[in-house]
């Protein structure tokens, strides 16, 4: 082999190797990016939270939702990859209200961020507590309503994924011990059938889900075993008797809005200003937003029907009235003819020429009602299946247009 193949083939090899040698460093540098990461690492439980959230982030954090796009999210359940997403996030941001079913049934032992509730701090104006007075009726004592209460914020706190199964379980003993002499007619009973319920769960013979939220029925003052008795009144599952449909009012998406700048705000504090006036900016189109409402629909007819229970603090907040076809903040509750019967009446009553279906639904049985008054069908979105191109601000004011053609 002469002189000048040996130093082509020692030419090659060299620039082989260095080649390797760089792509190696490349990858190397790739990886050490991703992992040193220094974006607070969020995961979102709504596409409006994830808006929300990187609306105030921005490119200071790295938003993900975890139910993916399009996808309902009362149809959702997690997976083993989802929960060990979860995880090893910095930030976990929820509506609350019952609104994330699944979280009470994940084991989120290794977490290693926090779960920011956005719901704190919003007052709720239909208490489920103070429902007929129901406990007034029986003996009007503090005592027992105390006792009552105490026993409901154990089951909310473990419904909003703040406590486990098991604590809340050894809560609520520890507060039937606390009470266990009271001489209250209705506060004894009650004792007893907590119990009651409490050893259903230990014994296995009832989901401890379905115990614990059987057992805040109690304490409201609703015979569960009776619900299914009433008229249609209360249609599939119901995230524990709360309507966790908070967002759809603008007032309230605020405050949501505002929860999630303190939880960043209180997570990486050197950007506090950041995140405290990015939210001021887009709590100011949110505001715009509440304001347009009220402009438009003032001076409208205020009866609408809906298909589900999903409008309730938006028609509060607007002075409208909600009707609804399934009378459940479900959307999955059974349709009867006796229910088809009632809605249709009640829109002929009210002369009402628009029945409103969701994007998520069937809208055959909105046609149906729609059909029988000589009316039309209309989309009122619950904003809980929403595209990419969609956002909060856009699908409101779509949801504005449309009430506007049936009101005004």
């Amino acid at each position: 082999m002469n002189i000048q193949i040996k130093l082509a083939i020692i030419a090659i090899v060299v620039v082989i190797t260095l080649a390797s040698l760089a792509v190696s460093q490349t990858n190397f540098n790739s990886e050490t990016s991703t992992s040193d990461d220094s974006k607070l690492q969020l995961v979102t439980s709504a596409s409006f939270l994830h808006e929300f959230s990187e609306n105030i982030g921005k490119e200071k954090i790295n938003s993900t939702l975890l139910v993916p796009m399009g996808v309902n999210p009362h149809d959702w359940e997690p997976t083993i990859r989802d929960t060990e997403r979860l995880e090893k996030s910095d930030m976990i941001i929820i509506n609350g209200l019952g609104y994330e079913n699944w979280v009470g049934s994940l084991d989120l032992s290794n977490l290693q961020g926090i779960i920011v509730d956005t719901s704190n701090g919003i007052s709720i104006e239909h208490d489920e507590y103070a429902k007929e007075d129901d406990h007034d009726e029986h003996d009007g004592d503090s005592h027992t309503e105390e006792f009552y209460e105490e026993i409901a914020m154990v089951i909310e706190e473990f419904e909003h994924g703040h406590i486990t199964e098991s604590q809340s379980i050894e809560a609520i003993e520890e507060i039937l011990q606390e009470h266990e002499g009271d001489e209250h007619g209705h506060g004894t009973g009650a004792i007893e059938d907590i119990k009651n319920l409490l050893h259903e769960i230990e014994d296995g013979h009832i989901e401890g889900p379905e115990g614990l939220e059987e057992i805040h029925h109690l304490v409201s003052g609703e015979d569960v075993h009776n619900e299914h008795e009433k008229e249609d009144e209360h249609d599939g599952h119901d995230h524990g008797g709360q309507d966790p449909h908070i967002w759809l009012n603008p007032v309230y998406a605020q405050l949501q809005t505002k929860n999630i700048a303190n939880a960043l705000s209180n997570s990486d504090p050197m950007n506090k200003n950041y995140y405290q006036s990015n939210a001021e900016i887009y709590i100011k189109e949110l505001d715009s937003l509440d304001s347009k409402i009220r402009v438009e629909l003032s001076g409208c007819r205020t009866d609408f029907i809906t298909f589900h229970d999903a409008f309730s603090y938006f028609a509060e907040e607007y002075g409208l009235t909600q009707h609804t076809i399934v009378s459940s903040i479900d959307p999955h509750g059974d349709v009867t003819p006796k229910t088809l019967e009632k809605v249709i009446s009640t829109a002929k009553k009210l002369n009402i020429k628009v029945i409103f279906a969701e994007e998520s639904t069937s809208t055959k049985t909105s046609k149906v009602i729609a059909d029988e008054i000589g009316g039309k069908v209309l989309v009122l979105s619950p904003l809980e299946v929403v595209s990419d191109e969609e956002n909060y601000v856009s699908k409101m004011t779509q949801n504005l247009e449309n009430l506007k053609e049936a009101l005004c």
